[in-house]
């Protein structure tokens, strides 16, 4: 019996479905890995119930709180996802991985062609 097969784009809608509340629908992803300064990789990894981890919009304007205040604010590098061809998930586990779009194999058991 064949899988059914869809486009890398489809599979990023996947990624992107929200319920009637607005909360991100968990997902399984299948994909290999791959480390572009070692030039290794090819593990494949299957995760079950991850989630999208969408952008913070910098935009968004923070309260003064004295929680606000108090903490030090911690510089963050714009990872530039939409250009690097990057996707953070969260795992079932609350862990975060960064997983490029283009070792992606399956998105909830159907195969991604590019």
């Amino acid at each position: 019996m064949q899988k059914e097969a869809i486009s890398l784009k489809e599979g990023l809608e996947i990624l992107n479905q929200k319920d009637s509340k607005g909360r991100l629908i968990p997902f399984d992803i299948t994909y290999r890995t791959f480390n572009a300064t070692s030039k290794k990789g090819g593990k494949l990894k299957r995760y079950l119930g991850a989630k999208l981890l969408l952008e913070r919009n910098p935009n968004k304007i923070q309260k003064d709180t004295i929680e606000n205040i108090l903490i030090p604010v911690k510089e963050t590098k714009n990872a530039h996802h939409f250009k690097n061809r990057t996707r953070n998930i969260e795992l079932s586990d609350s862990s975060v991985v960064t997983i490029r779009i283009d070792f992606i194999i399956s998105i909830n058991n159907k195969d991604i062609i590019y």
